[in-house]
């Protein structure tokens, strides 16, 4: 995140906000700053200033996840994977809670996830146990920063659902990303890795609602901006219960991500040793059938964790997919 904590007086300072007290005006960077914004220290002296880290998925974030990123990649993924003509092998890369990873598993492929997040991980473990006995050793669990995965092991696929990729806000933690995904990689392994692109426009919102468990009206509000100068875009995810028509504890978080068009994600593959496959849009349209077919779990697949792609709105969010090969 672009937030600054000040180790010696505490002072915390934002880039998107700026510091009205002092007079900074909003979309001022750290490195820019000078005198005595930092009241104690005056930003003085090296290492006092350090980047306050992206925060974990948890609590409410963690338990309502799955209810607003519906069925957006599962199909695609499993359908995609089972597809190639060679023995597969896995890396998830931001499993969550699982979404995905356990309908591989059911699906006789195996597949390592790795989450930094351990109350989003418990509901991983969950689903694990509830996948058929003779296909749950084909999911494993690991709870591991990725900026520190090191498995000692290479997998035939590596994939980035759902925008973790730009959680790598500069193109130095991006390259650094790819490093990782490369040593995790068999030689002409494939990685596929998802992009989400705001609204267009410079400020927006998008407000999602829906019965939980099954007596709570959940309300998810997401308000967000995008810097084209700073290629960044950052959102605000509100989540408000009602629980018999009584406002329960609101929860709320600030997350930031690194706004990237399709074409630039080729480039920098193709810059760190990769060779384009293919990119797309939206994974692909929902097919909608007469409910006299009989029950079909995967007549639906909607879904999108912050925000839904639009499928009627020019100006609305999308999500693209691009995949790739490792060089030999």
């Amino acid at each position: 995140m672009s937030v600054y904590s000040c180790s010696v007086c505490k002072f915390r300072y934002d880039e998107w906000i700026g510091d009205t007290k002092n007079g900074v005006p909003p979309r001022v960077a750290f490195s820019k700053l000078a005198g005595s914004v930092c009241t104690t220290c005056g930003m003085q002296g090296e290492g006092r200033h350090l980047q306050v880290p992206e925060i974990k998925y948890s609590g409410l974030e963690a338990a309502y996840y799955d209810q607003f990123a519906g069925k957006a990649g599962i199909v695609f993924y499993r359908e995609w994977l089972l597809q190639e003509s060679s023995p597969v092998t896995v890396l998830e890369l931001g499993v969550g809670t699982g979404r995905i990873a356990s309908e591989l598993a059911e699906h006789q492929l195996p597949v390592c996830g790795v989450d930094w997040s351990p109350d989003m991980l418990e509901i991983a473990e969950r689903k694990k146990k509830r996948v058929r006995k003779e296909s749950r050793h084909l999911l494993e669990l690991v709870e591991q920063d990725v900026w520190e995965l090191d498995l000692q092991r290479q997998f035939t696929h590596v994939i980035l659902p759902e925008g973790l990729f730009q959680q790598a806000i500069t193109r130095l933690e991006q390259r650094r990303l790819l490093n990782i995904i490369k040593q995790h990689l068999t030689e002409d392994g494939t990685v596929a890795i998802d992009i989400l692109m705001p609204p267009l426009r410079e400020s927006w919102r998008t407000r999602q609602k829906k019965f939980v468990f099954p007596d709570r009206m959940v309300y998810q509000l997401v308000e967000g901006e995008t810097s084209l100068v700073q290629q960044k875009f950052r959102y605000t995810l509100t989540y408000e219960t009602f629980l018999d028509q009584i406002e329960q504890p609101r929860y709320r978080v600030e997350r930031e991500m690194a706004l990237l068009l399709p074409g630039e994600m080729e480039l920098l593959l193709e810059s760190e040793g990769f060779h384009l496959v293919t990119a797309f849009e939206n994974y692909q349209t929902d097919v909608h059938r007469s409910l006299d077919e009989g029950y079909d779990r995967d007549r639906w697949q909607r879904g999108g964790y912050p925000f839904v792609p639009s499928e009627v709105d020019a100006a609305g969010s999308t999500r693209w997919t691009v995949i790739a090969k490792k060089y030999p």
